[in-house]
């Protein structure tokens, strides 16, 4: 299953790479230590009056070393083939500062007499002296890919391979070593390569990729949108791809949870991945309405959308009095005296779909300015700000407003037809006249609402970013259910009373859904979409959304 899909251009390649490795990377890097290294020096001899010294097994520890002025920084990430990146990383003007100990043997021999002794034989050790060879550069190259762990569900970043080049190296030799005693420009060469080599041994590796690993195992935390409701962002069916070798695609599941019980929902057919930006947007992100209608579902459980009215809820208390309709409802007159209690309950969760949709957008009624004769565009003014889910329905209406000419018909269905979100809602309306009796009388309403989501946006809501959205009525119908009143026969009295009683407060539950909480997208810790430049989009089948992301340590 994949409900959301991903994919991130070349650009946003270089983003995160230089998000990332400018700044935790650098950082994490600063903080190795040199490796401790032995190195076995060659031995020398050197001669007095009447004597020679030869130095031998000579052997030099250095430890405890740490970093000074060591500031690695970013250089280049280059896409290659098979899904490996290669960075550099380099830096400059740096010393190592280790703790040098030494020993070493030697052997006198002595010609001062015609019968010299033996030769006389000791063991020496010196130390610790400090040694803070010089750096002119290191340059680090690493090869990183991906590896899915199965255990996560997830993609971890491996590295691959690591190349150190440490270069201008100046050993600046401790002035009481023994090696002080030979030519230095011979020994000198010898300690800086082995030098050069304990600093190009450093575990790169190790911690580049703990870095990684916990950096995309924040993405399935950014799911979590309530700690009620939980959004999956594990690998979906799609894996991860390199197109072209020029930026990666993955799709992700997108399943919900809501205290731990599944979203009951059919899956969606998978997702396509979408195309990688070309341009200066870092990704590109598709959602199906799988996401929406698991959050509609996970907030029908959670019962925000069932609530309760009296008249102190209401602007106007007499809306919910009995007094205020006996005049046009006759059987009303024993009520008179009573007020009544609204209940809103869904009778089951909203769900939504993909289709086309006729929207009298500012935009759209614009290009109908341009093209209808002022005439019939004032006609159609009374329209300004309808939408409709069927055309029949928005024909009828032109019709009304007096558009009777095909022509003008057909310029008006262009201008406002567009791809969108039909969202469907089924809620069982009932009014309790509030009379004290065991068995209060009551009217019984089916209420059947169609809404189109609009105004889509990015956001946080907590501690995830979502997509969010408004709903915007299209049409609400109240169907007659039951009734405990005798003789009561005004049917349509649900119709005439919902949208003053019921439906403000039911606005009001909708916008926390769409625009208090929204539908949370997959995004790494550290990084957040930037929301005023996102470009969001209904197609045919998700909701298509081009953004670009900062990165915050």
């Amino acid at each position: 299953m994949q409900a959301l899909t991903i994919a991130i251009g070349p650009v946003g390649v270089a983003y995160f790479g230089q998000s990332l490795l400018s700044a935790d990377l650098t950082r994490t890097l600063a903080g190795l230590t040199p490796p401790n290294r032995g190195i076995d020096a060659p031995g020398f001899e050197t001669h007095g009056f009447g004597t020679k010294d030869v130095y031998s097994n000579i052997h030099i520890d250095l430890s405890n070393g740490a970093f000074g002025n060591f500031k690695p920084a970013y250089g280049t990430l280059v896409q290659h083939a098979g899904g490996r990146f290669q960075v550099a990383l380099s830096a400059a003007d740096f010393v190592v500062n280790y703790s040098w100990n030494e020993t070493w043997h030697t052997r006198t021999y002595s010609y001062a007499s015609r019968f010299p002794p033996p030769p006389y034989d000791k063991d020496h050790a010196a130390g610790p002296f400090g040694y803070p060879p010089h750096f002119q550069s290191l340059a680090v190259q690493l090869v990183l890919a991906f590896a899915y762990d199965q255990a996560t569900k997830a993609y971890d970043v491996t590295v691959d391979g690591v190349t150190a080049t440490p270069s201008g190296v100046t050993p600046n030799v401790p002035a009481a070593s023994v090696i002080q005693n030979e030519d230095q420009q011979c020994f000198s060469s010898h300690v800086s390569d082995a030098t050069a080599g304990a600093v190009a041994s450093i575990d790169f590796k190790n911690p580049i990729a703990r870095l990684f690993g916990s950096l995309f195992k924040s993405i399935p935390a950014s799911g979590h949108l309530t700690p009620d409701i939980v959004y999956d962002f594990a690998v979906g069916d799609s894996p991860l791809t390199f197109p072209g070798d020029h930026g990666l695609a993955v799709g992700v599941t997108g399943t919900v949870t809501y205290k731990g019980e599944a979203y009951p929902g059919k899956p969606p057919p998978a997702l396509a991945v979408p195309p990688v930006p070309t341009d200066a947007n870092h990704l590109r992100v598709y959602v199906s309405s799988y996401e929406f209608d698991a959050l509609n579902w996970a907030f029908f459980k959670a019962g925000a959308l069932t609530y309760t009215l009296n008249p102190d809820d209401l602007p106007d208390p007499d809306t919910l009095k009995v007094k205020t309709y006996v005049s046009a409802i006759p059987v009303l007159k024993p009520y008179q005296a009573f007020a009544m209690q609204a209940q809103v309950t869904p009778k089951q969760a909203s769900t939504t779909a993909f289709q086309l949709v006729w929207e009298f957008t500012k935009q759209a009624m614009q290009v109908l300015q341009q093209q209808l004769p002022a005439g019939e565009y004032q006609k159609v003014l009374n329209l300004d700000g309808n939408n409709y889910v069927a055309q029949t329905d928005l024909d009828a209406d032109l019709a009304a407003v007096g558009v009777q000419d095909p022509n003008y018909v057909s310029i008006v269905e262009r201008a406002t037809r567009t791809m969108g979100m039909a969202v469907k809602h089924s809620l069982e309306f009932k009014l309790t006249i509030q009379n004290s009796a065991p068995s209060p009388p009551n009217l019984v309403f089916d209420l059947a609402r169609t809404d189109v989501l609009e105004n889509l946006s990015l956001g946080a809501s907590g501690n995830a970013q979502t997509l969010k959205y408004d709903f915007k009525k299209v049409d609400a119908t109240a169907t007659f259910v039951s009734t405990t009143i005798p003789r009561f026969d005004s049917h349509e009295f649900g119709t005439t009373i919902w949208p003053i009683v019921g439906e403000p407060r039911y606005d009001e539950e909708l916008t926390k859904i769409g625009h208090g909480t929204g539908v949370p997208l997959p995004i790494m810790q550290g990084f957040h979409f930037l929301f005023e430049q996102a470009q969001l989009s209904i197609q045919d089948g998700y909701v298509s959304v081009l953004a670009q992301v900062q990165f915050t340590t």
